[in-house]
């Protein structure tokens, strides 16, 4: 029967170089990706947008580029569907996703210049 040797150092964690990449839950991400997370959430927040935190923020700059820039960019208007969680990113987008799916909570979001 084998034995563990308690007195074994666990092994030595290497560390990237200095700002290069921050660690978030597995992944590494770049400082400057960093950053955008940041400006979003602030951006995000200052619009009273639901997900207005770094994981909401982290989704939409991955799963929704094309709405993450509008709002970096902000003096827009972007709309969120409560009810699937889509993103939409402009009112003729807003209005046809509430006429295909009725049952669905559209809200819209006045995200002010950043």
């Amino acid at each position: 029967m084998p034995t563990h040797d308690k007195t074994k150092t666990p092994p030595e964690r290497r560390k990237a170089a200095a700002g290069s990449t921050v660690r978030v839950e597995g992944l590494h991400v770049s400082r400057a990706a960093w950053a955008r997370v940041e400006a979003l959430v602030a951006q995000l927040a200052r619009a009273g947008i639901p997900r207005a935190h770094r994981s909401g923020a982290l989704d939409m700059l991955v799963l929704h580029p094309e709405v993450a820039a509008l709002v970096l960019a902000g003096g827009c208007r972007i709309s969120w569907c409560a009810t699937c969680g889509a993103w939409l990113p402009n009112a003729r987008d807003a209005l046809a996703h509430q006429d295909e799916l009725r049952e669905h909570v559209v809200q819209g979001f006045l995200v002010p210049p950043s």
